[in-house]
C-alpha cells in the first residue's frame, strides 16, 4: 500500500510539472513591446532600400487602440505617424499593425511604409 501511495504522489508531482505553458497569456503591455521590437526590425529592412527612410522617432504607438480581438484571438497593436492624426481618437495614417497572440507570437503584420 505504501508503494502505491508513493507512486500516486510521484505521478501527481510529474503531472504538475507538465503544466500547459500556452495558458500563460501576455497582457497588452507585453504585446506592445513585442510589436515595437518587430516594427524596429521591419523599419530597418525597409530603410535599407528605401529612397526616403522612415525615422522610428516619427512614429508612435497608438496604445489607446491596442485591443484584444475576439475574432483573431490576438492583441491588435497599431502604429501611426506622429503628425498623421487629424483627430486624436481616430488614426488616419496607419503605418503598421501587428497581431500578437496570447503566447507572444506575431500572427499577422500589416504595414504601408511607402
Amino acid at each position: 500500500m505504501k508503494k502505491i501511495s508513493f507512486l500516486i504522489v510521484g505521478v501527481i508531482l510529474i503531472l504538475m510539472g507538465c503544466g500547459n505553458k500556452g495558458a500563460e497569456a501576455i497582457d497588452s503591455t507585453d504585446a506592445e513591446f513585442i510589436a515595437i521590437v518587430q516594427l524596429e526590425q521591419d523599419l530597418h529592412i525597409y530603410n535599407e532600400t528605401a529612397s526616403e527612410p522612415i525615422n522610428i522617432n516619427d512614429l508612435e504607438l497608438l496604445s489607446n487602440d491596442t485591443v484584444f480581438s475576439s475574432t483573431s484571438k490576438a492583441w491588435e497593436v497599431s502604429f501611426n505617424y506622429k503628425d498623421g492624426l487629424t483627430n486624436k481618437n481616430v488614426a488616419t495614417n496607419a503605418v503598421a499593425q501587428y497581431s500578437v497572440d496570447p503566447s507572444g507570437e506575431i500572427m499577422a503584420t500589416t504595414h504601408s511604409f511607402e
